[in-house]
Parts: C-alpha cells; structure tokens; sequence
C-alpha cells in the first residue's frame, strides 16, 4: 500500500503546483512619463534597447530581462558619453500592460519618470 501511495501523493503535488509564468517582454511599449512626454521603449532579444519621446529617438543602449528583472545600460543622462545603468522590476498587469518598480538606476531624472509609470504593448 506505501509503495502505492507515495507515487500517488507525488503526482498529485506535482499536477497541483503552479506553473511559474513567462512574460514575454521583448517588443514595442508605450507610455506618459510623469514629466509629460509621451514615451516609447523597443526592447530587443538581441539585448538592445532604443527609448522615443515624443516620437523622437532620446537614447539606445543595452539592456537583459531575466526573471520579471530589467537591466539596462545606456548614456540616457549624460552628454559625456557615460554609460548610466538601471535595474527594475516589471510587474506584468496583464500580458499587454507592465508597470516599472525601480530596484536601482544611477539616472535621477529617469527614475522620476519611470518608477510607477505604467506601459502598454505596442502592436
């Protein structure tokens, strides 16, 4: 009977453990930072990212997404050429609307605008 009951306990642990969800993050995303320019990020699988305001090009740079975690690298502050770096968490709402949670970025006005700021999917 033991032989049969734990196979039996363990599958059941097994098909009632959720399924961690993968976000698919890489694409086009739009938003209204807080200062109030209309904002638009391109993230690539590739690793590289480009940032629009207004429509305009601001800022490209490097950037990984691992775990609900973004990390990017970019001269977006500086006209030294210096690279600024950033790490967020995004919360997925729904798999077209994320939310920035700044965890750390060395660019003050980027945080500003980007820490709560709400994005939805660009087709």
């Amino acid at each position: 009977m033991k032989s049969i009951l734990i196979p039996l306990v363990t599958l059941c642990l097994l098909s009632c453990a959720q399924k961690e969800e993968k976000h698919e993050f890489y694409g086009k995303w739009k938003g209204k930072f807080k200062s109030g320019p209309l904002a638009e990020a391109r993230f690539r699988e590739d690793g590289t990212h480009d940032y629009f305001m207004d429509g305009k090009l601001f800022s490209s740079g490097k950037s990984s997404f691992r775990n609900d975690t973004l990390k990017t690298f970019d001269p977006i502050c500086g006209s030294g050429g210096e690279e600024y770096y950033a790490t967020y968490k995004v919360d997925f709402i729904n798999r077209d609307s994320i939310v920035f949670r700044a965890i750390e970025d060395s660019c003050k006005p980027r945080i500003y605008d980007m820490d709560g700021t709400g994005f939805s999917r660009l087709p």
